[in-house]
Formats: structure tokens, sequence, C-alpha cells
């Protein structure tokens, strides 16, 4: 059974988030380190405080 208007309902699709240990090996691979008050954070607090 299909599901009545669905072309103008928008599902919410998931956002990526990589894995912090694979945030920090593609910072090394860029020459970057992340800061030691920023290491216990998670990606999502990091993204917060440095959104543009």
């Amino acid at each position: 059974m299909t599901k009545p208007y669905s072309h103008s309902v928008k599902e919410k699709l998931a956002k990526f988030m990589p894995k912090k240990q694979n945030y920090h090996t593609s910072l090394q691979y860029e020459g970057m380190v992340l800061k030691k008050e920023n290491a216990d954070k998670t990606i999502e607090q990091l993204r917060r405080k440095y959104a543009r």
C-alpha cells in the first residue's frame, strides 16, 4: 500500500557522522592536530563551536 501525499512529505535523511577516530586520522592526513582542550568533545560539539 502506498502512502498518500508521499511527494509532499519529506522524510528526514540521517546526516553522516564520522567516528571520532576516523576524524582524528583525517586531520592527521591534512597535517592538523586536534587541540587538547577539544579532545574530549564530540564531533557535534566541535561543529557547533566552529560553525561559521
